[in-house]
């Protein structure tokens, strides 16, 4: 009965396999992180410019030249440019930030979005 015992202290005490272990989980957690990186700095980058094409559209069709400025549009800078037959063509910029979620990324991912539309009322 006694030798069962000492099988089971062995195998439980017994390290074998641990290392190899954890040498591969850090490259895979680095690969999974990078890969998520990528993934939130593309969607970011479509999320961003699609609000800012939305928000100057709408600047377009409303033509809220007078009304204040909403949250979603803080940071953005819009310019006219008036059109010699009438109307004006208005271009949005806004700088845009994706947040670091991988070490291997040394600076945070910024970007300038643009967005463009034509206002026939003005």
């Amino acid at each position: 009965m006694r030798q069962p015992n000492s099988k089971i202290l062995n195998s439980l005490q017994s390290e074998k396999g641990t290392v190899e272990s954890a040498l591969v989980l850090i490259p895979t957690v680095l690969l999974f992180l990078s890969v998520i990186q990528i993934a939130a700095s593309v969607l970011g980058r479509g999320v961003a410019v699609n609000t800012l094409q939305g928000d100057i559209s709408r600047e377009a069709l409303l033509g809220s030249n007078d009304l204040p400025l909403s949250s979603d549009m803080s940071g953005t800078n819009i310019s006219r440019l008036n059109l010699p037959g009438g109307g004006s063509i208005i271009i949005g910029k806004r700088k845009n930030s994706v947040p670091r979620l991988t070490p291997l990324v040394l600076t945070q991912d910024s970007f300038i979005s643009t967005g463009i539309a034509v206002d026939e009322n003005s």
